[in-house]
């Protein structure tokens, strides 16, 4: 595998989450190539129209090499040594990039949650977008950190 990414919609809005994304992704490149791309956000009334839209721009950025997991309340569940097991398979077996996707405000396409090989599910609650980034990348640190033997899982 060449590289982990998280593709999401739009910037972190809160100053406060800006400087945890920034420790986090520093600590987790510690460990393995990673990177966040963040897709222009679109705006609209309709919930349909803004999926559609940005949908359009997680397809084009996904290839056919890419394992792609869409993070959804919807997915399945697993606790954080199941997810660096899982991680530690992907990242052995795999040639290309291990792709997460987080939606913006109005989730993803039909379309994404279609081409996604995995939907995964942190909780059963709803988390604002912005929050919910920190927390995925807390998690990635956490797995990255379990995988090595880590103390920081403790």
């Amino acid at each position: 595998m060449s590289a982990i990414e998280l593709l999401c919609v739009g910037e972190l809005k809160f100053r406060g989450l800006q400087e945890l994304e920034k420790k986090y992704l520093q600590n987790i490149n510690y460990f393995v190539k990673f990177s966040v791309k963040k897709l222009r956000e679109t705006h609209g009334k309709e919930d349909a129209f803004v999926k559609e839209k940005e949908g359009a721009l997680f397809l084009r950025e996904i290839q056919p090499r890419d394992y792609a997991i869409a993070l959804d309340e919807r997915g399945k569940k697993m606790d954080s040594r199941r997810f660096a097991a899982f991680l530690q398979e992907q990242m052995a077996g795999r040639p290309g990039r291990l792709l997460f996707l987080i939606g913006g405000f109005a989730g993803l396409s039909p379309a994404v949650a279609a081409r996604a090989d995995l939907a995964l599910s942190f909780s059963d609650m709803t988390f604002a977008h912005d929050l919910f980034r920190v927390l995925f990348l807390e998690q990635l640190y956490r797995a990255m950190t379990i995988i090595r033997g880590h103390p920081y899982h403790r």
